[in-house]
């Protein structure tokens, strides 16, 4: 149960991952130790001992927080602050999409009845979907062009594939649209090199 102890206040200084938390945490968990033991060494049980130690622990967190923070430090918390906002508002917004998007599509087909081509609903999502985890890799500090490279890569390819069912329900001549897909591994290259650059 020690080792349980120790993990435990390590992964809450951690977790505020401040230096002056990590620099108060070996002597937090020391104290907690002796608490342990002093409570053990009288009949509690080991389990016991480590909720009663622990009972506490949002008192802990508290203090720990409220620790000198350097600017780094503030900006860094600030940081994640706002990307977590982010990820929460895109994710409001992915489920907004994807509802709206199942909405439309059911609306579309039942008033026109060309369900054969009504689902292509689903990959002009899958594109939006595409542009919000840009935004969210780019906020969590990916090189921007690692995320143009892969987003816009799936984006191609989901645009291609629109186009070659598109093309082919309008002409009818399967056996021959097929070849756009060429042309997709053509553009992609040269999206590649553009954005290699």
């Amino acid at each position: 149960m020690k080792r349980e102890l120790h993990r435990k206040i390590e992964s809450i200084c951690n977790e505020i991952g401040t230096s002056a938390a990590s620099a108060a945490c070996e002597d937090i968990v020391h104290d907690l130790e002796s608490e342990y033991d002093k409570r053990v060494s009288v009949g509690m049980s080991e389990l016991d001992a480590y909720r009663d130690v622990l009972k506490n622990i949002d008192e802990i967190k508290k203090k720990l927080d409220a620790l000198p923070k350097t600017d780094a430090e503030i900006a860094e918390k600030a940081a994640k602050e706002s990307l977590k906002n982010l990820k929460n508002i895109l994710g409001k917004v992915s489920t907004i999409m994807w509802l709206s998007i199942v909405i439309l599509f059911f609306y579309a087909s039942f008033t026109s009845g060309n369900w054969h081509i009504s689902w292509l609903i689903f990959l002009w999502g899958s594109i939006c979907q595409n542009v919000l985890d840009m935004v969210i890799n780019y906020n969590k500090g990916k090189p921007l062009k690692k995320v143009l490279r892969s987003g816009l890569s799936s984006i191609l390819w989901l645009l291609t594939v629109i186009a070659y069912f598109l093309i082919s329900f309008a002409s009818g001549a399967w056996a021959t649209t097929w070849l756009i897909f060429i042309f997709g591994a053509i553009l992609q290259t040269v999206l590649g090199w553009i954005i290699g650059k």
